[in-house]
């Protein structure tokens, strides 16, 4: 009859804990993507890029980096951060090929990252010794953090939210292989392995921050050459980042010494943004900062979790340098926002134990902790979130009905090796909707500001989508009022090479 009853007792409680489980991922997927509604397009540039960049793909064959051709601004510079991105490209092209609406419900992706995400997330803290109460809490603090255009964020479908949850995996492979029985070592071994790889894959920056973490790990332990620690340095710290500098190495930057010397001391100004500092309040919600400021504080004092504490103080660092002194180190300012969020989660998971701790050592009734767990859940999700300070930064990048029927044409009628011209925000529209390729010119003004030069009637382009007055282009079709227009006779030149 007891063991009945402990039976039935266990049953309820997994059965409740499946309830809590759904209703923490059914919370932060409404709260990072409800806002989108049921418009579940790529809302931003380098969706629509990756997007252009499997259908290319998928089309030819063959996934090879891209040659930044005719882009003397900022798109060189983009198509080399891409081509570092090239496994994440090969995944959009799955989708494409086997989702029934790939483009109407890209978010998908986001939501699927998000999920690996947090439950990434869970097993690291459990790893790290939290409870479940705890390491739930720390996931949802997942639920306030902020996407724009510039910090990105895990409402996006882009590398960088894939890459948190497979950093998430590589850290759980890292803290249970060093304390792993020897039979369990090879499945851990194997875990790292495939989590690096994936990293180098789609997003190499991550695998860098991986490998400081696990040597910050090292470090801080006793003896560490006689220690299992070691083994874990050897296998992906170095070699992660060994494999990221040759990576850099054999990228086309003209000057590849001084790229290197990029990837450490950053100016503010990265890439093609301005000098746009963020306030803390909206990248974390004060609350949540407070409690995860506990819990580096405690990590301080466990040689094993000292790496949580680094992580967690030198994100702020990194970022009041940004603030203060216009510097930055290794990790762009507009990308420490997501590696603040997650170490922000874990210390928070660590500070909320540290709470159950004390409570269990006074005679409370069980349903205070139960109580004061779903008062810290709703003050973590509750806390009302600022705006965003820059208008700028929360565009949302999706195509007017009416350049969706023509590209819905032009994909019907036409198909690669074919290109096309168009003005520069219809054309990045149009290249990922059609799998045509269009002028690197185009896409290069979205990113710099620079305007692009005039149509030239003798480039070749096969269609020019808009007004066009060349006389070797006829009119092929109106769709909603867009004129579209095809080449008449191949000329002497040959087609245009984006």
């Amino acid at each position: 009859m007891h063991a009945m009853a402990r039976s039935g007792h266990a049953g309820l409680k997994h059965g409740l804990s499946v309830l809590i489980a759904a209703a923490v991922a059914l919370l932060l997927g409404t709260m990072i993507l409800g806002s989108y509604g049921g418009d579940w397009r790529p809302s931003h540039f380098d969706e629509w890029r990756s997007v252009a960049l499997a259908q290319r793909a998928l089309d030819s064959g063959s996934l090879s980096p891209e040659l930044p051709a005719g882009s003397p601004n900022g798109l060189a510079r983009d198509i080399n951060d891409r081509n570092r991105s090239l496994g994440f490209a090969a995944l959009v092209s799955v989708w494409l090929a086997w989702a029934p609406e790939p483009i109407a419900a890209f978010k998908t992706l986001a939501l699927l990252f998000l999920l690996l995400y947090g439950t990434g997330l869970y097993w690291l803290c459990r790893s790290l010794g939290t409870g479940p109460g705890a390491a739930l809490l720390a996931v949802l603090t997942l639920a306030g953090l902020p996407t724009d255009t510039m910090l990105l964020g895990p409402a996006l479908a882009v590398p960088s939210s894939l890459s948190l949850g497979l950093l998430c995996l590589a850290l759980i492979a890292h803290t249970r292989l060093s304390v792993a029985k020897p039979g369990a070592s090879l499945a851990l071994l194997g875990l790292l392995g495939a989590s690096s790889v994936a990293l180098a894959l789609i997003y190499p920056l991550s695998l860098f921050v991986f490998g400081g973490l696990v040597l910050a790990d090292t470090m801080s332990r006793p003896k560490i050459l006689r220690t299992r620690y070691f083994r874990s340095l050897a296998t992906l710290g170095l070699a992660g980042v060994g494999l990221f500098l040759v990576r850099e190495l054999g990228s086309d930057h003209v000057d590849r010494i001084a790229h290197l010397g990029e990837l450490f001391f950053l100016e503010r100004r990265w890439h093609l943004v301005g000098s746009i500092v963020y306030p803390l309040g909206y990248l974390i919600a004060p609350p949540v900062l407070g409690l995860a400021a506990v819990g580096a504080c405690l990590a301080l004092a466990q040689p094993g979790l000292r790496w949580v504490a680094a992580f967690f103080w030198g994100t702020l660092i990194a970022i009041g340098g940004y603030h203060f002194f216009a510097r930055g180190l290794v990790v762009p300012y507009q990308r420490l926002g997501l590696y603040l969020g997650l170490a922000t989660a874990v210390c928070t998971g660590l500070a909320t134990q540290q709470l159950f701790n004390l409570l269990k050592q006074r005679p409370l009734p069980q349903w205070v902790s139960y109580g004061l767990t779903a008062a810290l859940g709703l003050a973590i999700v509750g806390w009302p979130r600022p705006g965003p300070p820059f208008e700028r930064t929360t565009r949302l990048d999706r195509p007017a009905p009416a350049i969706e029927q023509v590209a819905a044409r032009i994909a019907a009628e036409y198909s690669a090796p074919s290109t096309l011209w168009s003005a520069p925000r219809h054309a990045f529209y149009l290249e990922a909707l059609t799998g045509l390729r269009v002028s690197p010119n185009s896409i290069d003004s979205l990113l710099t500001g620079h305007p692009p030069p005039p149509l030239n009637c003798d480039d070749g382009w096969t269609l020019v989508v808009g007004p066009c007055s060349c006389p070797n282009y006829s009119l092929a079709f109106i769709q909603q009022g867009i004129p579209v227009f095809a080449r008449r006779s191949p000329l002497p030149r040959g087609p245009a090479t984006p």
